[in-house]
């Protein structure tokens, strides 16, 4: 059977390409090298009887326009603002803020008498710098230089949605596109405790210095998002992420687009400078005149297509281009409910609904990315933590057990001294589990399984090089107009009839589906 399209993996924006390539009138196949589609998006059981969104774990940046076009509701997407969040730390201390101004002015105050105040007018600042870059996430980048039409108005419009700023808007906006995060920590606060929260917003989808220049854009990244119409929220999904992807493949199926798991790809096959089919690892190729990869741009480049495909220049630039997030994954099964020692209980209450942050300090979080740069993994890591079973229930079998939601930053891809992390993992595990004992007294005792995904297992069970989440790192050097390179950036790569649809394609990393949209959009322009 031949196809207009092969798409090369299942995550969220592989199926969100491959279901606007059907919706334009494209004969479509997807092929995905694991068991089951999702990418990282994915619900899994990982301990017998527990559920979870084993890699990504909850969403925001998800674009209405997706939700709405692919009608994902109507195919079991559903969604639960998390409405508050909970900042312990080992010394007892803890915030808890939600959506009530009044309730947060008294937690603020316990640590300062301005700070309340000065968040509200940070929250603001970003807000309205985060609604410039998301009015660019479904608009294909301008190119450098040589550009047309198309490029022209985009470059316009991109201005235009500058000019609304006023002048105190747009230097903001200067200061969290290119400023490093600990300027601006600086200026608008004074306690350790909102320091230590407002830093900890630059580490899920980043791997830098509080002091470098450019680290504060990922703060930006994620803060941009909506859930149910409510700006900068979060929310959980029913059945895990793996839902969001579950109703992305059942729309595409009923667009008649093929689905095939367990079919890893190998190379892309190259005739006379352009992208004719794939070769699969088992041997068999599959031939379509346009592959479109959600493959990270070193994976795509460098290891299906091969450098010797490629011009010089782009094939040296894409080796350099920064792939690592940094990031361990932990999956916990609990017996029971996590009774944090600063708010004792073991009674769902809101902290245990919340979105929980686990930092020390400001100074914790710059000492974690230190350790990791020089291969040690951070100790005690910056813990972005969920209980998503206080909310879904459908995640285990059992009433009164949990399954609870570890991210931990930073861990890195390369070890010091030569170590491994296949024989390194169990023992940064329980130094992990060691560190959450101070804080929840009982983890141990209600543990009952866990899963631990490094770096490197990230790698190998997505594909994702040296286990970057984001597929390049959000620094601006590597984003809009140059993401990967200023030769792909707008989705179309310098092998004719191949195109990115991936997190390392603009707008970046993130379940967005802008990546995917966009470049369907795009193929099915040039057709």
């Amino acid at each position: 059977m031949g196809f207009d399209a092969i798409v090369i993996g299942a995550g969220h924006n592989g199926l969100t390409a491959a279901n606007y390539l059907a919706m334009g009138g494209l004969s479509v196949c997807v092929l995905e090298q694991r068991h089951i589609v999702g990418g990282a998006a994915v619900s899994e059981e990982f301990h017998p009887g527990f559920r979870n969104s084993i890699a990504s774990y909850l969403v925001s940046l998800l674009r209405n326009e997706v939700i709405e076009e692919l009608r994902l509701e109507d195919y079991g997407y559903k969604v639960t603002v998390v409405e508050s969040g909970f900042y312990p730390d080992s010394d007892g201390n803890y915030l808890l803020l939600d959506g009530d101004a009044a309730h947060n002015e008294a937690q603020i105050s316990r640590f300062s008498d301005s700070d309340f105040a000065s968040m509200e007018v940070f929250d603001e600042i970003v807000a309205k710098a985060g609604s410039v870059l998301s009015t660019q996430w479904l608009r294909e980048p301008p190119k450098l230089h040589g550009g047309g039409l198309h490029d022209l108005v985009n470059s316009i419009k991109l201005g235009l949605d500058i000019r609304k700023l006023d002048s105190d808007d747009r230097w903001r906006f200067l200061q969290l596109l290119l400023g490093p995060p600990n300027t601006l920590i600086e200026r608008w606060f004074e306690s350790d405790k909102i320091k230590a929260l407002i830093a900890a917003r630059t580490t899920p989808g980043n791997y830098a210095s509080l002091h470098q220049p450019g680290a504060s854009l990922a703060m930006l990244h994620h803060a941009v998002g909506e859930v149910a119409g409510g700006k900068g929220d979060w929310g959980l999904v029913h059945g895990g992420m793996g839902a969001i992807t579950q109703a992305m493949a059942a729309s595409a199926q009923d667009k008649g687009v093929v689905i095939k798991t367990n079919a890893s790809v190998k190379s892309v096959i190259i005739d006379e400078g352009r992208a004719t089919g794939v070769r699969l690892e088992d041997g068999a190729e599959l031939h379509a005149p346009i592959i479109v990869a959600n493959t990270d741009p070193n994976r795509t480049f460098l290891k299906l297509v091969g450098a010797e495909h490629l011009p010089e220049s782009f094939a040296r630039d894409i080796e350099i281009f920064r792939q690592e997030s940094a990031s361990l994954r932990i999956n916990l099964a609990l017996s029971g409910l996590p009774d944090f020692a600063c708010l004792p209980g073991t009674e769902i209450a809101q902290h245990h609904r919340s979105s929980i942050m686990i930092v020390e300090s400001k100074d914790h979080v710059e000492n974690a990315y230190q350790s990791a740069r020089r291969g040690i993994p951070a100790a005690p890591p910056i813990i972005d933590a969920l209980i998503p079973s206080t909310i879904d229930d459908t995640l285990t079998d059992e009433p009164g057990t949990h399954v609870m939601s570890l991210l931990c930053k930073y861990m890195p891809y390369d070890l010091a001294d030569g170590k491994h992390w296949d024989n390194e993992k169990e023992r940064v595990f329980e130094q992990i589990l060691d560190y959450l004992q101070t804080l929840i007294p009982n983890i141990r005792d209600i543990l009952v399984g866990y899963q631990c995904l490094t770096p490197l297992d990230l790698e190998r069970m997505f594909g994702m090089t040296r286990g970057d989440i984001s597929h390049g790192k959000l620094e601006p050097d590597q984003m809009f107009s140059v993401r990967p390179h200023p030769d792909a950036a707008q989705y179309a790569t310098p092998i004719d009839g191949l195109y990115l649809c991936g997190s390392g394609a603009h707008p970046g990393g993130g379940v967005t589906g802008a990546p995917g949209r966009n470049a369907a959009k795009k193929i099915l322009s040039q057709r």
